[in-house]
């Protein structure tokens, strides 16, 4: 089987990446034959991610002019060269009206998949608007497949599930006595609406309010790092946290993973998180929010495969982390994490997963002739004095480009990526925000109240 796999290449660093870097060589020791295509710009830049993903031996897709027709183009004729018989589609919107016109030109005849890896407003939004020649969904989430077929209307014969997988050494329990220092690592990208990283600074005051000694190593950056130092200054101050700023997986495997008794997940909604399989393989506890995206998957299990509080109860989230306390607490949820990624969540079960997803995509009917693709708003006056394809065609012949100011303005994820840069956009991307939440918590726990 020829797979194509278009992915971003400004972000060298996060699950996502992780993820691509594994199921690749996998897929391809399976007999699979598997191109990688990211785009190179002024953001995404296909030099840096080559080398830090060498294995991948990924080809750059160029837009000379920088436009949305410019990135269809591109894509097209990618698509038009190779003619993969399945796209994996990894957070560039792009290649759905690239793959529509070029099967309307005769030349791209394979199968489009949309890889689904957040719980994402616009992302659902992308599956309503372009779901006609979309072929699947793969999901990393039971809660997102859930959400494809309930929000955005995919066929649920259509929505496939796959879950992110990690490497799973024998088990061994963290050394350390928790009685005298319980040893906490929080690892992620430190943003506020999801991770809820202003909530560790009353956590460690709710454990310090219960005379229990804590080390907590903090792994990852972000836009509120600054704001989260000074906040934990006086921990810090007292060597009791460590900022240890990004983290690769090497580091990640020898100074965290293994080298504390529990891993703290403080956020709102996940569709992993892969930090808690890797923590679970190297014997960690989990104890972490009930976070949407976590109920449907039931993975994590209060008092039996983690320990769990409600999101923002910070009171809570101490309360259950003293009972880690108890050493033989702490070994049994040790060993039923490390037993639940080892039989879930191991590299080989999710490269099992994918390849079995890819083949029932195969298997699926082909899809009606689906409609002329959505055309792109006038990138400038050149297409709205021409029409959109002549601006274009005279915009390279004179060599015009575009200047982006970000990478998801370059190369967009999502059909919303550019509706948060007013103020009236902001506003809406939040209500929509909210309201995926609200339906996604309703749909992740039913039995509870989401008022």
């Amino acid at each position: 089987m020829r797979v194509l796999v278009l992915a971003p290449s400004a972000y060298l660093l996060g699950g996502v990446q992780d993820w691509l870097a594994n199921l690749v060589p996998g897929l391809r020791e399976g007999g699979l034959e598997v191109t990688v295509a990211v785009p190179d710009g002024d953001h995404h830049r296909h030099g840096p991610y080559a080398r830090a993903y060498p294995a991948l031996a990924a080809e750059p897709i160029v837009n000379p002019s920088g436009s949305a027709e410019g990135r269809i183009r591109a894509i097209a004729t990618l698509l038009g060269r190779l003619d993969p018989e399945l796209v994996l589609g990894v957070n560039l919107v792009d290649l759905y009206p690239a793959a529509q016109r070029a099967r309307r030109q005769g030349r791209f005849h394979g199968r489009v998949v949309m890889t689904l890896h957040a719980l994402q407003a616009d992302y659902f939004g992308d599956l309503r608007v372009h779901g006609a020649g979309i072929d699947a969904v793969i999901a990393t989430n039971r809660l997102a497949c859930r959400l494809a077929s309930g929000r955005s209307g995919m066929d649920p014969t259509r929505v496939l599930y796959a879950p992110y997988g990690v490497p799973v050494p024998a088990w061994q329990l963290p050394g350390g006595d928790p009685a005298t220092t319980l040893r906490l690592a929080w690892v992620g990208r430190l943003e506020q609406p999801q991770k809820r990283v202003h909530d560790l600074p009353p956590l460690l005051e709710a454990l310090q309010a219960r005379g229990i000694d804590v080390q907590l190593s903090i792994a990852g950056d972000g836009r509120e790092r600054p704001a989260l130092e000074a906040s934990l200054a006086p921990w810090i101050e007292r060597g009791r946290v460590r900022m240890l700023g990004h983290v690769d997986q090497g580091r990640l495997a020898a100074e965290i993973y293994g080298h504390h008794h529990a891993l703290v997940i403080t956020s709102s909604w996940e569709t992993g998180p892969i930090v808690a399989w890797q923590a679970m393989a190297s014997g960690m506890a989990v104890v972490s929010s009930r976070y949407v995206g976590a109920g449907l998957e039931g993975a994590l299990v209060h008092d039996a495969t983690a320990l769990l509080f409600p999101c923002g109860d910070t009171d809570a989230a101490a309360g259950e982390l003293a009972r880690l306390r108890d050493s033989a607490l702490l070994e049994r949820l040790s060993r039923a994490g490390h037993a639940l990624v080892a039989g879930r969540y191991s590299g080989a079960a999710s490269l099992a997963a994918w390849r079995h997803a890819l083949d029932q995509v195969m298997e699926l009917p082909p899809l009606p002739d689906a409609p002329s693709e959505p055309a792109p708003a006038p990138a400038g006056r050149l297409d709205r004095w021409l029409g959109r394809r002549r601006g274009e065609g005279l915009r390279r012949l004179l060599g015009l480009r575009f200047r982006h100011a970000s990478a998801g303005s370059e190369w967009p994820h999502s059909g919303g990526a550019g509706a948060g840069s007013a103020a009236g956009g902001a506003v809406a991307a939040n209500d929509l925000l909210e309201d995926l939440l609200t339906e996604a918590a309703r749909l992740d726990d039913p039995g509870a109240s989401h008022g």
